[in-house]
């Protein structure tokens, strides 16, 4: 049995949360691993990113997590692309196995698995996903060069996602279930300038059709419903966390699935277990992520201080 490495502090999470919080207890001279995929976070998918501080002119997510991986290696910090499938505690320490049958010892444990695209359960949604349903337009939008789309949703994804396809798209369908659709006023303004985009509120889809790929779905609005022909359709309903490990541990999660932590430490009802950015299900941008993880690499730092 190879002998199993021992590390000051370990991160669940490769996204902005995640690597700040790593570059912070690194340079603090704490041993840490990383456990996660930059690229498979969700703002390696969000395009263009355009209100993160210091870049005015806006920065690619897939650029901006390159950049931020980068510097978390430079500081001394391990970024191991792995999934970590077990946590358990043990008196003062931490037992982590990962996916590839590693397995470390912490001494304090920070959370930022993020969350994951919320599915609306329509019928035809699953059985049509890549093949025209998807969650990232910035993905997968090339595909619909000249074709028409739809964005079911509401929210900055929605509206960011129904903008980016009108310069792709013949048409965009922007389907909001609510009576508003809840994006920032710059994005508001911008959908109005779009020939191209047509909004419906309080309207909810039936169901999403087609043979091998999607052709066509089914809107009901004021009681008629309505089919229209799309060859992609994108889902932009929020997220759900991605709190399995959380729960193993016991760590307390509220009424929404996300976790609780105090409010100044992050510290959850785990001793040396912290949580940062949208695992937590505050408000779900990259500056509180960062932010995050700032907090909880001081407070993890005080912690293992206090062993």
């Amino acid at each position: 049995m190879s002998e199993i490495k021992e590390y000051q502090v370990v991160i669940v999470g490769a996204g902005p949360a995640g690597l700040t919080a790593a570059i912070y207890t690194a340079r603090a001279g704490l041993s840490t691993i990383v456990f996660g995929n930059p690229y498979e976070s969700q703002v390696a998918n969000l395009g263009l990113i355009e209100n993160y501080t210091g870049f005015a002119e806006g920065v690619q997510g897939l650029e901006l997590m390159e950049a931020m991986e980068n510097q978390t290696r430079a500081n001394g910090a391990e970024i191991v692309y792995d999934n970590v499938i077990e946590i358990e505690k043990k008196e003062k320490e931490f037992i982590v196995k990962t996916d590839d049958n590693e397995t470390v010892k912490a001494k304090t444990v920070i959370l930022a698995m993020g969350a994951r695209h919320r599915k609306m359960r329509i019928p035809g949604e699953e059985e049509f996903y890549a093949k025209g349903v998807s969650y990232c337009a910035v993905c997968d939008g090339a595909l619909y060069q000249n074709k028409p789309t739809a964005v079911l949703g509401y929210g900055d994804g929605a509206a960011k996602a129904a903008l980016y396809l009108s310069n792709i798209s013949t048409k965009v369908y922007l389907i909001v279930t609510k009576k508003e659709l809840g994006a920032e006023a710059i994005y508001e303004s911008r959908l109005k300038t779009k020939e191209n985009i047509e909004i419906h509120y309080k309207t909810r889809v039936t169901e999403i059709a087609g043979d091998e790929y999607v052709t066509s779905f089914t809107y009901k609005k004021d009681g008629e419903e309505t089919k229209v022909k799309v060859e992609g359709i994108f889902i932009e309903s929020g997220s759900v966390p991605n709190t399995l490990l959380a729960n193993q541990l016991g760590v307390e999660v509220n009424d929404r699935g996300f976790i609780v932590t105090k409010m100044e430490t992050l510290e959850t009802n785990i001793p040396g277990v912290f949580a940062a950015g949208d695992v937590c299900g505050r408000i779900k941008q990259i500056a509180t992520a960062v932010g995050d993880g700032c907090i909880t690499a001081t407070y993890a730092q005080n912690y293992i201080e206090e062993l």
